[in-house]
């Protein structure tokens, strides 16, 4: 389990702040939501690189006669997919047309999933199901926003100190008095190293 809580306490000190209660109040460069933020940005952007957070969806309810539905709001990408005990082939909207010259039209069981056949953030079935049920998804997602009160996510713990480098570069890097170019990019350099170790320990995004 990685804690945001767990990676403000470890680089206060870092940032010349005397305690947590001096960091509290920012000394007038910095507050805690900052933070958060960037601890935020650093987590949906090795979400979409890497397979770092991949879960199964069964959220979405398949209605005879609907082919196309709203994927959920943390999607990135489906992995795979299934209706029912139907397994459903991942296919881009160009090989429809080439199977189908009036794909859009035709109904019966589906047995195939469009990510790009209606508008962005869909799910397409074809051909347009006749059977209802679950639509079950194994998916990459965007972990839930960081924040005061949400700061876990299941990841290693090894991946600790990713996230606190990501909070030091983005306070080196803010304008301020405090700001420190040369500390920043000291820092983003070695997120990137853990974004390699992410990404061969968990696979390429899709």
């Amino acid at each position: 389990m990685v804690d945001i809580v767990t990676c403000i306490a470890d680089i206060w000190y870092r940032l010349g702040f005397l305690n947590a209660g001096d960091l509290a109040t920012g000394g007038g460069w910095l507050v805690v939501a900052e933070l958060y933020q960037w601890a935020d940005d650093a987590a949906k952007r090795i979400a979409y690189n890497s397979g770092v957070f991949v879960t199964s969806d069964s959220s979405i309810t398949v209605s005879p006669g609907t082919a196309t539905y709203s994927l959920p709001a943390t999607h990135i990408f489906t992995l795979s997919a299934w209706l029912g005990t139907q397994p459903l082939r991942l296919t881009p909207v160009r090989v429809l047309w080439a199977l189908d010259g009036r794909w859009s039209a035709t109904s019966g069981p589906s047995t195939r999933c469009s990510m790009d056949a209606g508008s962005v953030g869909t799910i397409t079935l074809y051909p347009n199901p006749t059977v209802g049920g679950t639509l079950f998804q194994i998916l990459e997602e965007f972990p839930a926003t960081l924040q005061v009160g949400s700061s876990q996510m299941y990841l290693p713990t090894v991946l600790q100190d990713f996230f606190s480098y990501a909070l030091l570069a983005g306070a080196r890097g803010k304008e301020s008095p405090s700001a420190m170019p040369e500390m920043q990019a000291h820092f983003k350099a070695r997120c990137d190293l853990y974004e390699q170790v992410i990404e061969h320990l968990f696979g390429a995004g899709q």
